[in-house]
């Protein structure tokens, strides 16, 4: 039985990316350089610890994300982009725009997010 729903490019990539989630861990990671859970769970958005530790565990299974062990902490995580995560980044500077476009008032000024 296959991991992805159909055949259709943007459904199989909705199954890895399209949650709630994702993409906000992925940012944190790539945009923020937050590299450790506790660094990422402090995502403003208020990501709850069981739900973080899924993504990361998605993440690293889809070898978006590499996860090595601190040499000096072993409870210490560190997580790094993959280039494959780094191939997103057009798809979600995109996502960034189209919201920035139709989705914020005039008066409104979205938070700063570099990509």
């Amino acid at each position: 039985m296959s991991k992805y729903r159909s055949n259709c490019p943007l459904a199989r990539s909705l199954d890895i990316v399209g949650d709630k989630w994702t993409l906000l861990v992925l940012r944190e990671i790539v945009a923020f350089r937050r590299t450790t859970f506790k660094e990422i769970a402090q995502m403003k958005e208020g990501i709850a610890s069981n739900i973080l530790a899924d993504r990361l565990e998605k993440l690293t299974k889809e070898k978006l994300v590499t996860r090595k062990q601190s040499t000096t902490n072993r409870l210490v995580y560190y997580y790094q982009p993959t280039q494959k995560a780094i191939d997103l980044l057009p798809m979600a500077q995109a996502l960034a725009a189209w919201s920035v476009k139709y989705l914020f008032r005039k008066n409104e000024t979205p938070a700063a997010m570099s990509l």
